[in-house]
């Protein structure tokens, strides 16, 4: 039973026994279909072509062979970029978003075994993706104002992009190009920014001089960014048809069209370091996701674990220590097996053809 308190703005529940192991039971379903997932993400992860494999063999504009990817390099002129909130200016792309200061639910679970507690309060915070107070449990919280945003986020890329390298002038469509790391994006100066109704401060558009001071019920926030086109010379790698930048097309039909700042080399180091980057978050994601399957398979002991004194939850503690070594060396090894399928193969086939050897040939055999 919950215990609201006299405004309705808070509650505290006691979780007992059998909520704690039925919600640990419930978990296992969730593990099960988790762990595939896992193995599911660092497949496709030690799998997927990446740019820098596919692009690393381009040649320079009009020297490339039929299925080989061509670069150029040259200086980067866009047609000036504007919008609600951005000044027209020389912009790749620009992007928005708001945020309004409106009510939420937060729930909290503090304590373990016979202390544990399902905590809810009604909090205001900064958010892009409003709740609507009426679907709250909290009697206080659902009375409160439902405070929507005003601003869409939404994100734009010039137009009538172009690259002029050697006296001649190719297109591209910027929206098309996967840029760098190198050439990263910013947030708007103020003298680049259009208020249109709202005041700046402090690298926000507020939605009133009010809201500007401090953070008040209903105040609505936007944040403006814009990736500026840089100076000096651009190399863009992807498939060049007479004066048009697109994309290209690998043998395993994926599409490339990459940037950076600088020449061949400096870009495909820089599209290299970024594939590296990408790859580590994703065998990370997976990882992840196999550890918390399994936190999940064992959520009944634990949970049972957790109602006995001083040792519960340490116990609960090296448990997922040792899941959470497990989970890596399970990753490990399967993105060995992945990575390497060729030498299990060998392996595999080593070890049939040697055990059929010994059956064979071994003394005896013949009786």
């Amino acid at each position: 039973m919950a215990f609201e308190s006299p405004d309705g703005m808070s509650s505290s529940e006691s979780v007992g026994f059998l909520s704690q192991m039925g919600s640990s039971f419930k978990s296992i379903l969730t593990g099960i279909v988790l762990l595939p997932v896992s193995f599911i993400i660092i497949y496709n992860v030690e799998t997927c072509e990446q740019a820098s494999a596919a692009l690393k063999n381009a040649a320079p504009v009009g020297q490339a062979k039929e299925g080989q990817p061509s670069y150029v390099t040259g200086t980067l002129k866009a047609s000036p970029l504007g919008g609600e909130f951005v000044k027209s200016g020389p912009y790749i792309s620009y992007a928005v978003s708001s945020e309004v200061y409106a009510w939420d639910e937060e729930v909290k679970t503090e304590g373990s075994g016979n202390n544990k507690k399902e905590v809810r309060n009604c909090v205001l915070e900064w958010t892009s993706s409003p709740d609507n107070p009426s679907n709250f449990k909290l009697s206080g919280c659902r009375a409160k104002k439902f405070h929507r945003k005003s601003v869409q986020d939404r994100t734009d890329s010039a137009d009538g992009a172009s690259i002029l390298a050697d006296g001649k002038t190719y297109s591209v469509s910027l929206a098309d190009v996967d840029f760098t790391s190198q050439v990263s994006s910013r947030d708007a100066n103020e003298d680049e920014i259009v208020s249109n109704g709202f005041i700046y401060g402090e690298g926000y558009l507020h939605s009133s001089k009010a809201c500007a001071k401090e953070e008040l019920e209903g105040c609505e926030r936007v944040k403006v960014s814009v990736t500026p086109v840089p100076e000096g010379d651009m190399t863009f790698i992807g498939e060049i048809k007479g004066t048009r930048v697109g994309k290209f097309i690998s043998s395993e039909g994926n599409k490339f069209l990459s940037a950076s700042v600088g020449g061949f080399a400096e870009t495909m180091k820089d599209i290299q370091s970024d594939d590296n980057t990408m790859k580590w978050v994703g065998r990370f994601c997976g990882f992840l996701a196999m550890f918390i399957s399994f936190t999940m398979m064992a959520g009944p002991l634990t949970s049972l674990l957790s109602f006995i004194p001083f040792i519960g939850d340490l116990g609960g503690g090296l448990i997922k220590v040792v899941l959470g070594i497990i989970a890596f060396v399970l990753t490990a090894i399967t993105i060995l097996l992945v990575k390497f399928w060729y030498i299990w193969l060998v392996l595999l086939l080593g070890g049939i053809g040697y055990a059929i050897y010994k059956k064979k040939f071994a003394p005896g055999a013949a009786t």
